[in-house]
Parts: C-alpha cells; sequence; structure tokens
C-alpha cells in the first residue's frame, strides 16, 4: 500500500486576523475562509512542485457555516438588510473556492461538514486513488458565541492546514 505522508503543516487562529492581510478580497470574506487562507499560505511554497490541476483542496468544516449563517439572517434586523457581499459565505464550501481562488489551485474539491478526521481521510482517498498528485487538506473550527450557544460546542476561530502526497513522489510538475 502506498504510503501517504505529510511534507507541511500550518495553523491560523483569531489572533493572527489582527496583523495578517491577503489582498483586497480578504477584509470582506467571512472568518472561516479568512483563517482557511491564512492556515493555506505558508504551504504555498510547495504547490510549484506539482500541476495546479493536480492539488485537492478537502475541507472540514466543524460547524459548517453556521456562525456565518447566524451573522447574515441577524442582519435581517438591520436598516440595510443583510449584507449581500456575506450571502457568497453562507456556503461552509466558500473557503475551497477563495483558496483555489488566490493559488490557482484546479484539482478536486471536497467539502465535508464535521472533523479534520474526515477531511484526511478523504484527501488521502484521493491522493491514492491517482485523482490528485498532492492534497491540501484543511479543517476550519469556526464556532461563534451565538452558534455556540445551539450547537453546546465552545466558541473557536482557528484553523489548520496539511498537504498531503505519496512518498517517494516529491515532483510531479510537467
Amino acid at each position: 500500500m502506498d504510503n501517504i505522508i505529510i511534507i507541511a503543516k500550518s495553523r491560523a487562529t483569531g489572533a493572527d486576523l489582527k496583523t495578517t492581510r491577503l489582498g483586497t478580497r480578504f477584509g470582506r470574506m467571512d472568518l472561516s475562509s479568512q483563517l482557511a487562507l491564512l492556515a493555506v499560505e505558508p504551504l504555498a511554497a510547495h504547490f510549484d512542485k506539482w500541476d495546479r490541476a493536480r492539488i485537492g483542496i478537502c475541507l472540514a468544516a466543524t460547524a459548517g457555516s453556521l456562525s456565518t449563517d447566524l451573522d447574515y439572517w441577524n442582519g435581517r434586523a438591520t436598516p440595510a438588510g443583510p449584507s449581500p457581499t456575506l450571502f457568497a459565505y453562507t456556503l461552509p464550501s466558500a473557503a475551497i473556492g477563495e483558496i483555489a481562488i488566490r493559488h490557482r489551485l484546479t484539482g478536486p474539491g471536497l467539502c465535508l461538514v464535521g472533523s479534520d478526521e474526515l477531511a484526511i481521510c478523504e484527501a488521502t482517498d484521493l491522493v491514492r486513488n491517482g485523482e490528485c498528485d498532492a492534497c491540501l487538506c484543511v479543517s476550519c473550527r469556526v464556532i461563534s458565541a451565538a452558534a455556540a450557544a445551539l450547537i453546546n460546542l465552545p466558541p473557536d476561530a482557528l484553523a489548520d492546514a496539511f498537504l498531503l502526497r505519496l512518498a517517494g513522489h516529491e515532483h510531479q510538475r510537467v
């Protein structure tokens, strides 16, 4: 059986947002997308080792997009109404799109609601089955105070990112 190895990993927290901005779109993004991008950024140097069409993205969102959904829903009570900019982030997969756009990754993308173990298993399968040469595995745990009250989980703002590949397949670029 082919061994999968983690060649790089990174973490971003809510505290990291105070000092970091990534491009003009960054400020309009929801917290999950911002944290996912920050977690992925240190891994970007590895992307040139492969054809970017052969790099997949698997994202696990612990609470889906619930925190953003609640922000959007609560926007109905404001005079201007809910933010049309925020609407695009009411899908848990929005962070995958932001990562793919920023780093020009066009391989397979998969979003799961649940634990990071789910994303790691799916990323491993994508690489082992030859659907991609490397896979970016991102775990977002963004739970606002309002969401925490609904789902009985503690508030959190954290993203982890791992880059996986088959052992012995260091350079696949064509």
